[in-house]
């Protein structure tokens, strides 16, 4: 008994060792009728506030369907039982069908019939990471396809969806059946507002993505509202006792090392 009890503690010690932080960043803005101008920066924004807080970050621009897909089951099939993920996507999206879809770099999204061979299921996507120990996706996609008022077909916006699992979180820029108003900025205001969260909060984020929600919804008059499939069963922090003491250890080594090299 005794000793099937130090194997299964070293069991659990080599599984933690290897659990890691994984991301997947993915920037989409040229597409057929119109160049995005925030996703470049934003995805820049994200994937230094996700290494900061210690995860690994594939990181694609512009992907076609085909490149999409390649990238979401290479990142997905590395992952374990025991790791941390987020991927994050900013680019257009829509819904057909109460079908949210993710639009690849070049897609024409007037044609909403082609949506099933152009585009790329957000469904499919948050099945493939439901066997992390947490999994956060973040759609940065509820954006104008064209001018308010335009008579131009322009896609539906996302639609409510389910998370894949009790651990799993999905956000929306903006809450289902309504767009982003203002889709031309350089910086989008809902992943400046979330990073702004992450890096000023110890909170976990089943606290501060609601916090998010309702200060985005007030800041902005009720025009942009973010959305989230609910709270996850457990929850999930960015700032980590392990994270503060590797901070604490790299201030150290700064201050005795006066900000530069001695040879």
């Amino acid at each position: 008994m005794k000793k099937l009890l130090i194997i299964s503690m070293l069991m659990l010690l080599i599984t933690c060792a290897f659990a890691e932080r994984k991301a997947l960043v993915i920037a989409n803005w040229n597409y057929a009728n119109t160049i995005l101008k925030s996703p470049s920066a934003d995805a820049d924004s994200m994937q230094k506030a996700l290494v900061d807080f210690g995860f690994n970050v594939k990181r694609f621009n512009n992907l076609n369907l085909a490149s999409l897909g390649a990238a979401i089951d290479s990142f997905a099939i590395k992952v374990k039982s025991v790791d941390e993920v987020v991927v994050y996507y900013s680019g257009h999206g829509a819904n057909l069908n109460s079908i949210n879809y993710l639009a690849p770099a070049n897609v024409d999204l007037s044609n909403a019939q082609t949506y099933t061979k152009t585009c790329y299921n957000l469904g499919t996507l948050a099945t493939k990471v439901k066997a992390a120990k947490t999994s956060i996706i973040i759609a940065e996609a509820n954006k104008l396809w064209a001018p308010i008022g335009s008579k131009s077909g322009v896609p539906k916006s996302f639609t409510t969806m389910k998370a894949a699992s009790a651990n799993q979180m999905i956000i929306f820029s903006a809450e289902p059946g309504k767009a982003v108003q203002n889709s031309s900025l350089s910086y989008s205001l809902f992943t400046s507002a979330l990073i702004s969260k992450i890096n000023g909060t110890e909170a976990g984020v089943n606290q501060f993505i609601p916090s998010m929600i309702g200060e985005m919804d007030k800041s902005t008059n009720s025009l942009q509202k973010p959305w989230f499939s609910g709270p996850l069963k457990t929850d999930f922090f960015f700032l980590t006792s392990e994270i503060k003491s590797m901070w604490k250890r790299m201030d150290t080594m700064e201050i005795e090392g006066g900000g530069s090299l001695s040879w």
